[in-house]
């Protein structure tokens, strides 16, 4: 007969109860990362409230608001997002101008994914915010006014510069 011993124990008494305890905890811990990571792929309560909420501050927010006050009135209906339902910003450069693009959740019909149907784009230039919504901010428009810009001679090809020029 061969002598375990775990923990300097050789009763196996203590020793099925450790085993036991070690494989209970080992399943918790699956069920819990489990948990968890469904939850973090699933939109969450938290993020449809924000949606909601945005949709009560976007009213007092008109074309020609200062980016400052514009970005103070959105923050705290996005703030509470996970940063994986969250969609960076952009900025570039528009004949020596800078144009920052702030996306805003407001839908979640995409439910994990992070589609552009899911955002609203709020469009700053210099410090200024003078469009909301995809229609300013198609992709399409971008490349065939830089295509356009390129041209014009206002911007050198080489350059990885997109705008409109107003």
């Amino acid at each position: 007969m061969i002598t375990l011993e775990i923990r300097g124990c050789t009763d196996i008494t203590p020793m099925h109860q450790w085993i036991r305890r070690h494989c209970d905890l080992t399943r918790l811990m699956a069920v819990i990362a489990a948990c968890v990571s469904i939850v973090g792929c699933a939109p969450t309560a938290v993020t449809q409230l924000a949606v909601t909420e945005y949709q009560t501050v976007a009213s007092q927010i008109s074309i020609g608001d200062a980016k400052e006050y514009v970005l103070s009135v959105l923050h705290p209906s996005q703030q509470a997002i996970p940063a994986q339902f969250k969609k960076p910003s952009e900025q570039y450069l528009s004949y020596g101008e800078q144009v920052e693009i702030h996306f805003v959740r407001t839908a979640l019909t995409s439910g994990a994914k992070n589609v552009d149907d899911d955002f609203t784009p709020y469009v700053f230039k210099n410090d200024v915010l003078v469009s909301v919504g995809w229609t300013y901010v198609s992709k399409t428009d971008f490349l065939d006014k830089a295509k356009e810009a390129i041209s014009a001679g206002g911007v050198k090809q080489d350059r990885n510069v997109f705008g409109v020029r107003r």
